[in-house]
């Protein structure tokens, strides 16, 4: 019991104190259910409360009740059951209830009244009677059925829990190999006791079994994997960035400011330590769409030199809906064990909305959500890096983005005459290989002067547009006549672009969290090197 002495413990002190005969046991692990059974079994409960009890355990699903039999401790129907007849039970006897698995709305209603009546029963009380609900999450009981009950939030795993776990799984498959063909084997279970932190107590012992029949040994990379299955679940995707800065055309001054304020922290940590400086844990690039942040934070994170763990606030929050705080705690939690890594969270204002407006247009699911992510954005111990990515700041909640969250906010503005005319040459030459004449190259720089206020999303598909027409006409290679013509199908909104750039800036320039020096910096590379006049209407007088 030594392990589970806090889950155990918090169950002991809830009936030794009174505080509630019906205790909810927030989990999704049903390893747990196993567990609670077994410590029942060895008499853990007359331990705590030094009378002989009678077990019950009722299949919600199966709408059964079941005894324990107290010598086998097998479970027999109990046949006739109905509701009264189970509280005369936990009133004349001292009983435990365990109720299993409330795992839907329909469930929770269905015994909503059984609870509140068992909750405020004396007679309960005097018996010790007690009544455990297994369930996926508390919220799907009504406020008042919480109130009157205590609820148990039970953690994943902790890292004596799933070293004992391994340590079975490992004894048992060495003693069935033995048995089958006279040779056991020897298990490194100790290697993967940290690698599998953030399961739960079943999903460790998935993933070794798992490792064992593909490899014969607990692989460290098979946890990893199993890990990142279960973060694809939620929204979250895994990614190993192939490509670093030379595929980011142009935005030098957004690059060597990265390069300055964070790479060369992160590879000189003792340099850094003696100035007294640390890395910043959180970056937010706010951009027009298109302007490439998702693919900068891509290139920033090969730059570094570890994964991108990609979140899709859409999908995760789909995902997450009607699950317990607990397992998005679990979600965060892998997250950090995979760590160091760097977490991209595109349209960051999804999960960081003002909650003010979500007050009025949610339930409590996104409040609560962004309340855990605040927490673990704010963490002194969090070792992944934030990157996120929005087109929408002014709807951020300042709490987000403050000091000790986000460390740095980064405008990123459309691309300048000669950041276009890189990227039009890393389309052709980098992300793709387009085939070109040596003798008659494309003229970028012409193309880049005829494509103002263009963004690098704009430019790709010029690129592919282009190469097209070259395909359609047969044409062995792609020239800058293509590139023309393709600009006559590609058009975009000078005017109305210019007044969205201007106002981004405007209120970009107002947030408090944000670089002066590099703002100003950023605003005159662009106006310098742009070559159409008309950007000076866009930076001047801001």
């Amino acid at each position: 019991m030594a392990e589970n002495e806090g889950y155990f413990g918090k169950i002991a002190l809830v009936r030794k104190s009174q505080q509630s005969n019906v205790i909810i046991l927030e989990t999704l692990d049903f390893k747990r259910y196993d567990e609670l059974i077994q410590f029942a079994r060895n008499q853990g409960f007359e331990k705590i409360e030094n009378v002989a009890y009678e077990y019950y355990i009722y299949d919600i699903q199966l709408n059964q009740l079941f005894k324990i039999n107290n010598v086998s401790f097998e479970p027999e129907i109990v046949e006739d059951f109905t509701i009264p007849s189970l509280i005369s039970i936990l009133e004349k006897r001292s009983s435990i209830l365990i109720i299993k698995y409330v795992t839907e709305q329909r469930h929770a209603d269905g015994i909503s009244d059984l609870l509140l009546y068992c909750s405020q029963n004396g007679k309960l009380f005097v018996k010790f009677s007690t009544v455990f609900v297994f369930t996926a999450s508390a919220s799907l009981f009504s406020p008042s059925v919480r109130r009157f009950c205590a609820t148990i939030e039970i953690p994943a795993s902790t890292t004596e829990e799933r070293r004992r776990i391994l340590e079975d799984v490992a004894n048992k498959l060495n003693e069935a190999m033995t048995k089958k063909y006279g040779a056991g084997v020897k298990i490194n279970y100790e290697a993967v006791v940290p690698v599998s932190a953030g399961l739960n107590l079943h999903e460790t012992e998935t993933a070794a079994l798992s490792s064992f029949f593909k490899y014969r040994d607990f692989k460290v990379e098979e946890f990893t994997t199993y890990k990142i299955e279960i973060l694809k679940n939620y929204g979250l995707e895994y990614i190993i960035p192939t490509r670093g800065f030379e595929s980011v055309g142009g935005y030098d001054y957004l690059k060597n400011y990265v390069k300055d304020r964070l790479i060369k922290l992160l590879k000189n940590p003792e340099l850094a330590e003696a100035y007294g400086l640390r890395p910043p844990r959180g970056i937010l690039f706010y951009g027009y769409p298109g302007t490439g942040k998702t693919y900068f934070a891509k290139a920033l994170s090969k730059e570094i030199g570890l994964p991108m763990i990609k979140i899709d606030p859409s999908t995760f929050l789909r995902g997450i809906v009607g699950e317990t705080e607990s397992r998005v705690k679990q979600v965060i939690n892998i997250v950090e064990a995979l760590a160091p890594a760097i977490v991209f969270i595109d349209e960051f204002d999804q999960l960081a909305m003002s909650r003010s407006a979500t007050m009025v247009t949610d339930s409590g699911v996104s409040r609560r959500l962004q309340n855990m992510l605040l927490d673990w954005l704010g963490d002194e111990n969090r070792k992944s890096i934030i990157i996120g990515a929005t087109n929408f700041v002014e709807q951020l909640d300042s709490a987000f983005i403050r000091t000790g969250r986000i460390d740095e906010n980064l405008l990123i503005l459309p691309p300048d005459t000669f950041a276009r005319t890189q990227i039009l040459s890393v389309h052709c030459n980098i992300v793709r290989k387009i085939p070109q004449n040596a003798k008659r190259p494309i003229d970028f720089a012409e193309i880049a002067e005829r494509t103002y206020m263009f963004t690098g999303a704009e430019l790709e598909k010029l690129v592919i547009e282009a190469s097209a027409l070259a395909f359609e006409e047969d044409k062995k290679y792609v020239s800058t006549e293509q590139f023309l013509e393709a600009l006559k199908y590609i058009k975009v909104n000078v005017d109305e672009r210019e007044k969205t750039i201007r106002e981004m800036i405007r209120t970009f320039s107002k947030l408090e969290n944000v670089n002066q020096k590099f703002l100003t910096e950023a605003l005159k590379v662009y106006q310098e090197s742009e070559k159409d006049d008309r950007i000076r209407k866009v930076v001047e007088g801001l």
